[in-house]
């Protein structure tokens, strides 16, 4: 009798990582679809507050302390920069015209100011980081942050 060859069990790190910090979870609507997401307890990377992702395009995430109004403009970037213009130069400052445009006006200076505040933090987080092209990314979309008012 021949043995059933042994399945290698599926291993997803950031799946596991996103598991093990969870605080709770929601979605948001982008182009007519629901998107789930995961909030992840700050504690998770102290290092970068406001951390959000979406490696690979999927277990899209964002850290727990996210002002509630803000969460869905930051996912809606890392929708269009991690999977609609994946491997394109530019896609983060695109990503983030295209944010910019799911903003309310009236928390706009307040966003605004978040978000440059934001890439400022994640300029210094990712500054040994062997990938220049993203360190190019969020050094341009921090560029365009300042240049707006």
């Amino acid at each position: 009798m021949e043995q059933e060859p042994k399945k290698e069990p599926n291993v997803d790190p950031i799946g596991d990582w996103i598991e093990a910090h969870k605080a709770g979870s929601g979605e948001i609507e982008y182009k007519g679809k629901k998107i789930p997401f995961t909030l992840i307890r700050r504690e998770a990377l102290l290092a970068l507050p406001g951390f959000l992702g979406f490696p690979d395009g999927k277990h899209l995430f964002i850290s727990e302390e996210v002002l509630e109004e803000f969460r869905t403009p930051q996912l809606i970037h890392e929708i269009i920069e991690f999977s609609e213009l994946k491997g394109q130069e530019g896609r983060c400052v695109e990503a983030l015209k295209q944010e910019l445009l799911f903003v309310p006006e009236k928390i706009r200076p307040k966003y605004l100011g978040y978000r440059r505040a934001f890439f400022a933090r994640l300029i210094e987080f990712q500054k040994n980081s062997k990938d220049e092209g993203f360190k190019a990314e969020i050094a341009a979309s921090y560029k365009f942050l300042q240049e707006l008012r």
